[in-house]
């Protein structure tokens, strides 16, 4: 959506609701189109228990999987949950977050191996646009 020229582009999650909220009252000041992608977890689908919403959507962010960033006139910013996650050190195990849902039940271990790696790969790609907007 960033690459059509959208003013205003952003990720959020359900379980940081003050990044969303705030992302929401953001969006608003903008005129024409904007773009939120908003991560609900969904325990039917993902085949885990109602009372685990709140921590799934953590995880996903915690692990890397669901970054939280804006775009704003082209301008990319890491939302602060995120921010910490340049440094792979800081992420949970993306097994915290597979394990808990039936629809890995049948998980390779190698397909573990290659969502790290995707993982990694994507969050070399969020560093160098975070940099990118540091420069003079």
């Amino acid at each position: 959506m960033a690459a059509h020229g959208i003013p205003y582009v952003a990720t959020a999650c359900i379980s940081y609701p003050l990044d969303f909220v705030n992302k929401l009252r953001k969006a608003k000041m903008f005129v024409g189109t904007k773009y939120l992608q908003i991560l609900t977890p969904c325990p039917p689908g993902w085949r885990f228990s109602t009372e685990k919403t709140v921590e799934l959507g953590r995880l996903a962010v915690q692990t890397g999987i669901w970054p939280l960033y804006e775009i704003v006139n082209g301008k990319f910013e890491l939302s602060s949950p995120s921010a910490a996650l340049v440094d792979k050190t800081r992420r949970k195990p993306i097994e915290e977050y597979v394990k808990q849902q039936g629809r890995f039940d049948r998980i390779a271990p190698e397909d573990v191996e290659e969502l790290k790696r995707w993982i990694d790969e994507s969050w070399l790609k969020y560093d160098s646009l975070r940099k990118a907007n540091q420069r003079p």
